[in-house]
């Protein structure tokens, strides 16, 4: 399953294009129920189920309705994670690999919706380019992984 994230929202409404891949969620789900989450930073969860790809989205909301975390799980297994800011804009948009950790391209943002960090994780250790950009979109720097994890060199623009 492919996302594509990257949006703001205010009061639990997402903008495109986070807004349209939920509703494709919404609409294919079998069914959907919502709960109390007891947790301290949430305050329900709304569950998404589609039996015909075994995959099930969840969505955990603050006391202001705003979404802050998003899990995609498909057979059993959690596929991608995604993290909001409190003013709804995404934080970070996670691919998970069949252990939970993560696995693939991934980008952190600012609050403000620019990208601060962009690379790739093999099974939850960043390996290869980080490219890194200011909150003004300017490229800073280059940090590279090798495949163990570990920072190589630091490379400023």
């Amino acid at each position: 399953m492919i996302l594509m994230l990257s949006c703001n929202q205010h009061g639990g409404t997402l903008k495109e294009p986070v807004g349209s891949m939920l509703d494709s969620i919404i609409k294919h789900s079998d069914s959907s129920y919502t709960k109390p989450y007891y947790r301290t930073d949430f305050v329900t969860a709304a569950y998404y189920v589609n039996k015909k790809d075994s995959s099930l989205c969840q969505l955990m909301k603050d006391s202001a309705g705003v979404i802050r975390q998003m899990i995609v799980t498909q057979k059993g297994v959690s596929t991608f994670f995604g993290q909001f800011f409190l003013n709804g804009q995404l934080q970070a948009k996670l691919p998970l690999d069949e252990f939970g950790h993560y696995h693939g391209t991934s980008t952190y943002y600012y609050k403000d919706g620019s990208t601060q960090t962009t690379g790739d994780y093999i099974h939850g250790l960043k390996v290869g380019q980080w490219k890194n950009f200011n909150e003004k979109g300017t490229f800073i720097s280059t940090d590279t992984y090798d495949q163990n994890g570990q920072l190589v060199n630091s490379i400023k623009k």
